[in-house]
């Protein structure tokens, strides 16, 4: 429903968007609790990874780099073999 409204928005329009519901992501991660304890970065871009977003994507979201992401979901996948 949203990407139908900024189908017509410029995409300096688009970006604001898109920026700002990093924000509210981001947010939303760092208050995740898990055992009483706030939850890992790993357990963080387990979550965003199952949820279909792409390793930059979680990257930017974490303000970590793209490599670091991609090296946790590496050790995911070595665990599993």
């Amino acid at each position: 429903m949203l990407v139908c409204r900024l189908k017509g928005k410029n995409n300096a329009d688009v970006k604001d968007v898109v920026r700002k519901l990093d924000a509210i992501l981001a947010v939303l991660l760092e208050s995740m609790v898990e055992n009483g304890k706030k939850a890992s970065v790993t357990k963080r871009i387990k979550l965003l990874h199952t949820s279909g977003l792409k390793p930059s994507e979680i990257a930017s979201i974490l303000g970590k780099t793209q490599v670091y992401v991609n090296v946790v979901l590496g050790r995911k996948t070595r665990k599993k073999r």
